[in-house]
């Protein structure tokens, strides 16, 4: 799977050339990269075995938390036995490169059997770059807290989107600022599967952010964009050609001929971005971490036309407290989408799209928030997109090899626009504004879902250091799923090797 997904990247026209030019220019400047004395190599394997079930039969449905942000692993209509072999290799380290290579096999046994490799990537690290291409966790999902229900843009709910990146690692310092200034970030293509709407969509992607660290204060803030482009759908070819590309990368309209409806005057592809803004603050006693992410979807959402929607955190980090690690609380809401207050509420459709019909997911899971939930069908698969959330966490330590974790997750799900729609209304009586909705609307107390999610788990680490062990038990209560109550039991077992060698 990685030697075929190194293979598309190299054929793709539009990057091949940019793309063989940056390794040429990468190893031709650095010629000290292979002049190191010492080479370290180092293997880190892992393995693992999880059984998932509902209680009360393994043809049933699972509790949201059991099968949310697997990366795609756990198959969520009845009970799972996952099993899976990891390694992170380090094939080549001196001063000045890195080379890794992961990769994890999965094999699962459920309603939906199934045996891929869920991480399969290579990396090129120098210094404060790097180059990755294959499949790998995001590293907006690495940016993320454990405790949080995920990302509006990615988090680890679906399998992960192989595509090429350019990165940097971590925050790099700003020359001439003393390290109080810093900066961010990530540029990359990638391909989605072809059991969609539209076949062979490409992924754009890039995020961009600085940093200001001084003393007890770490405040971020950046801005991430990404797009489906491109692909066919029948005998209709979308625009893919290089000045599509970067009509795709500074979010313009569409200056092709053949683009479809609304991309000439709004942007190309399907939008997926957000504003981000992040505050850290230390104390003695304690980290604190205030997060505010304004969620985007179009041009107008760029201009605070819904100025509530994202979501909220807050993380604390007890420095005092030596059974406490962590403590999370998350505020989710995407009632607006743009909408005028006599429009039905979702008129954005979040992660729903009219061209890019199977929308913000992947092997029919949601890339973004698990909250906005998909069902199997290939055309519009988003039925509920209009919520009302908070989420809570705790992890720690019951002692020096007993970990836990406890999540609560409330939400009022609305369903998605159409819901609210009895029928339509007389153009005149509504405001005369364009490309807007007339309609007589079902209030939204009659949709209301209230779901309460809750799960909690303990992990043992063996005196042996190579083995953890432990369960975790969850359930649903509410009226948005049947209630529900399920277990997992996971086994894990990991082996590092390291050799050190030397070269003339």
């Amino acid at each position: 799977m990685l030697l075929i997904s190194i293979k598309k990247i190299l054929n793709m026209k539009i990057l091949k050339n940019n793309f063989r030019l940056f390794f040429v220019l990468f190893f031709s400047l650095n010629p000290s990269l292979l002049k190191s004395q010492q080479i370290i190599s180092k293997i880190h394997f892992n393995s693992g075995i999880r059984v998932t079930s509902n209680f009360k039969s393994i043809h049933d449905n699972l509790p949201f938390w059991l099968h949310i942000n697997k990366n795609g692993s756990v198959d969520k209509n009845s009970a799972n036995i996952n099993k899976y072999i990891s390694l992170d290799v380090n094939l080549y380290s001196n001063d000045f490169l890195h080379i890794n290579v992961q990769s994890k096999f999965i094999n699962r046994i459920a309603n939906t059997n199934s045996t891929h490799i869920e991480i399969g990537s290579i990396e090129f690290n120098s210094h404060n770059f790097a180059i990755i291409a294959g499949r790998f966790y995001d590293p907006l999902t690495i940016k993320e807290s454990h405790l949080s229900i995920g990302s509006f843009m990615y988090s680890n709910n679906a399998l992960p989107i192989p595509k090429i990146a350019i990165k940097t690692n971590d925050y790099v310092s700003i020359p001439r600022t003393n390290d109080v200034v810093r900066f961010n970030g990530l540029f990359a293509h990638g391909w989605f599967n072809n059991n969609r709407w539209i076949q062979n969509v490409y992924l754009h992607q890039k995020f961009f952010f600085l940093n200001i660290k001084y003393k007890f204060i770490d405040a971020k803030a950046g801005i991430i964009h990404n797009v489906q482009w491109g692909g066919y759908k029948d005998s209709y070819i979308l625009p893919n050609d290089i000045r599509t590309y970067f009509e795709v990368i500074t979010a313009k309209s569409s200056s092709s001929k053949n683009a479809p409806p609304g991309e000439d005057t709004n942007v190309v592809g399907n939008s997926v971005g957000a504003y981000d803004f992040n505050l850290g603050l230390s104390f003695n006693t304690l980290d604190l971490n205030i997060y505010r992410i304004f969620y985007l979807e179009d041009k107008v959402s760029t201009r605070f036309r819904s100025p509530w929607d994202g979501s909220w955190g807050v993380i604390i980090k007890p420095n005092n407290i030596s059974s406490i690690n962590n403590i999370i609380w998350e505020h989710i809401n995407t009632k607006k989408m743009d909408s005028f207050d006599w429009e039905p509420r979702g008129t954005a459709n979040y992660y729903n799209h009219g061209v890019y019909q199977t929308g913000w997911t992947y092997k029919s899971r949601v890339i973004g928030n698990p909250l906005i939930l998909t069902n199997s069908s290939i055309s519009l698969p988003i039925y509920n997109n209009i919520i009302i959330g908070h989420h809570m966490g705790l992890d720690g330590e019951l002692r020096d090899d007993i970990y836990y974790k406890f999540l609560y997750t409330y939400s009022r799900n609305y369903g998605i626009i159409s819901d609210q729609i009895i029928g339509p209304r007389p153009r005149s009586e509504c405001p005369p504004i364009e490309n807007t909705i007339c309609a007589e609307l079902r209030p939204l107390s009659q949709l209301k879902k209230i779901n309460h999610s809750i799960f909690s788990s303990l992990k043992i680490q063996s005196k042996y250091d190579r083995f953890n062990y432990g369960f975790s038990l969850s359930t649903d209560i509410g009226n948005l799923y049947n209630r529900v109550i399920g277990i997992s039991i996971f086994l894990n077992y990991k082996i590092s090797y390291t050799k050190v060698s030397k070269q003339s």
